[in-house]
């Protein structure tokens, strides 16, 4: 929280955790987990990859754009619930509070597909470019004692006309929406980019 990493890197060696060798800003690979954040509207569970051991960066795009895909959070230590996808188990921890913002802003764009496969490749496409693409459907609202506890996740999506949501500035955005569509234009269509609301 104080951004003193030499303070930050003895007192996790001195727990035994392993660290990345160096004496700055720690940016090791603890892992996928899933955080808790505080949006405008409320709480969302979003997916992000740990740090070190109570800071994460988002790497989904959040539902409430608010908030934003690549921020960095701090979390508490002690998970609260957890999401099951495939039989593997991931912690959810709680926000603390945001440690870092991300200048990618959130983008909806309707896209088009004839079939779920058009929408995993578009997602694809964001992902190898290290961006966010996330279907706005795909969403679950959940009572707080589901959120708190055991939930399997379903990342399903459908084919058909529908909301993405995106990370990326616009003129990226655009290219990698192209280079979607090229990759079979007789089943994907995409229209009216726009800034999130």
């Amino acid at each position: 929280m104080l951004r003193d990493w030499s303070t930050a890197r003895d007192c996790w060696t001195g727990y035994g955790i392993t660290l990345p060798p160096g004496d700055g800003e720690i940016l090791g690979e603890f892992g996928v987990t899933c955080v808790r954040i505080s949006t405008a509207t409320g709480q969302e569970v979003v997916w992000a990859h740990r740090l070190c051991p109570t800071r994460a960066r988002v790497v989904t795009v959040p539902f409430d754009p608010s908030r934003r895909f690549g921020e960095v959070v701090l979390h508490d230590g002690v998970p609260n619930g957890e999401r099951i996808v495939q039989g593997q188990r991931y912690p959810v921890f709680d926000e603390i509070m945001l440690f870092a913002p991300s200048e990618i802003a959130t983008l909806a764009v309707t896209v088009t597909a004839a079939d779920t496969d058009d929408i995993d490749a578009l997602l694809e496409v964001f992902a190898r470019h290290d961006l966010g693409a996330e279907v706005l459907s795909s969403g679950r609202l959940l009572c707080t004692c589901c959120s708190e506890g055991s939930h399997a996740v379903d990342r399903a999506v459908d084919a058909g006309r529908q909301t993405v949501l995106i990370a990326a500035d616009k003129t990226r955005a655009t290219e990698l929406l192209h280079e979607w569509r090229s990759g079979r234009p007789d089943t994907r269509e995409w229209e009216d980019l726009h800034a999130a609301t």
